[in-house]
């Protein structure tokens, strides 16, 4: 099982997926932009491993590993611990055994931070029965932290009287991307960005885009990524005029930022998120974001200021906001300039520094409900 190597005296411990595996997936993702920021420089990272993703081992490996943890957290002597878990039924019980196996005296300050998922799987009896059968365990967290008010209050509502707050996924840069230049009588670019499932909204989309087709908008779409949906939305475009829909496939570095600075709005119509970094990099780019109000896109998303929402699964309310924005096209000039704001203000690396910065200065307010990072 890997675990990072201690280079000197490490004050800080972050729990949760390696940033040496290949497969990056949300949590890994945001462990690695924690690592860029100057006060988590020399931070250790513990990976205890997963039946599914980054250091494969089996349930009792990962069982030994979280208690060989507690003795090193302890014996390491740590004055912070954070510890970064998903919201499904075996993370969540996997936090708690964690949480079981730290120390109960002289422990670090432990804040958790809850990725993907939400506490709907919990019935409000086990969670009755989990919060008596690990009641120290969670004693043991200052701050449990969330992405959106909507695993917040899940959460809140099954485990009352525990410390929340709201935090933020961030870019590990400060700069802004540039639109590339436009000429408004051109047609409208589209763009989505992110795993080709349905629970995206793609289908939707789709059909959207087909609609205004009909109604003889001047659009184009961009559909980048990767997944199993993939080659069936393909073959649905085929009927398209050729040009106006575009598969470029999993797209990153140079590439995915040209896409971003080249489209006009960022359609992002997904049941069910947490807080997409897809969101970020459209902020980044100054890219007004039409989307549902799922997870931190309720907060990222403001109509008319930031993008417009719309309810999941309904492809009419896409042509309709899609629409009014090809009727005022003006909208998007200073959407953009708001978005650019929004970035710098909040999801930039500077925001992620000074909220951190604060968190393990003993500086964070206490108390329970959502804290913004302002």
């Amino acid at each position: 099982m890997q675990k990072l190597a201690i280079s000197g005296e490490k004050n800080i411990c972050i729990i949760g997926p390696s940033t040496d595996a290949f497969y990056m997936g949300g949590v890994a993702t945001h462990i690695r932009n924690l690592k860029s920021l100057s006060c988590f420089r020399d931070a250790e990272i513990l990976d205890p491993g997963s039946i599914n993703s980054n250091c494969r081992e089996n349930t009792f490996s990962i069982l030994k590993a979280l208690f060989t943890m507690g003795r090193r957290v302890q014996r390491k002597g740590y004055k912070y611990l954070l510890v970064n878990s998903s919201i499904y039924p075996a993370s969540f019980l996997k936090l708690l055994l964690m949480l079981t196996a730290l120390p109960a005296g002289n422990q670090p300050v432990t804040h958790v931070f809850f990725h993907g998922g939400r506490f709907s799987f919990l019935s409000p009896l086990t969670a009755s029965f989990l919060k008596r059968f690990f009641r120290t365990a969670l004693g043991k967290v200052q701050v449990f932290h969330f992405l959106s008010s909507e695993q917040m209050e899940g959460f809140l509502r099954l485990f009352p009287g525990c410390h929340a707050s709201i935090y933020a996924n961030y870019a590990t840069a400060d700069d802004t991307w540039e639109k590339n230049c436009k000429d408004e009588r051109n047609c409208l670019k589209l763009l989505f960005v992110g795993r080709i499932v349905r629970k995206k909204g793609v289908y939707e989309l789709l059909s959207a885009f087909e609609t205004l087709l009909a109604k003889n908008e001047k659009i184009q779409l961009t559909i980048a990524g990767d997944g199993p949906d993939l080659p069936e939305l393909i073959n649905r475009s085929k009927s398209f005029q050729p040009g106006l829909v575009h598969f470029p496939g999993f797209v990153k570095g140079q590439e995915l930022e040209t896409a971003y600075r080249d489209a006009d709005l960022l359609i992002f119509p997904s049941y069910q998120e947490g807080f997409p970094y897809v969101a970020i990099e459209a902020m980044r780019a100054g890219l007004p974001i039409v989307s549902t109000s799922s997870g931190a896109l309720d907060e990222l998303v403001t109509d008319g200021v930031t993008g417009f929402k719309v309810p999941p699964k309904d492809s009419d309310a896409l042509v309709i906001t899609i629409s009014r924005i090809i009727n005022h096209r003006t909208l998007l000039e200073e959407m953009s300039h708001n978005c650019h704001a929004y970035f710098k203000a909040r999801l930039s690396r500077s925001a992620a520094e000074r909220y951190y910065s604060e968190l393990i200065g003993d500086a964070f307010p206490q108390g329970s409900g959502g804290q913004s990072n302002d």
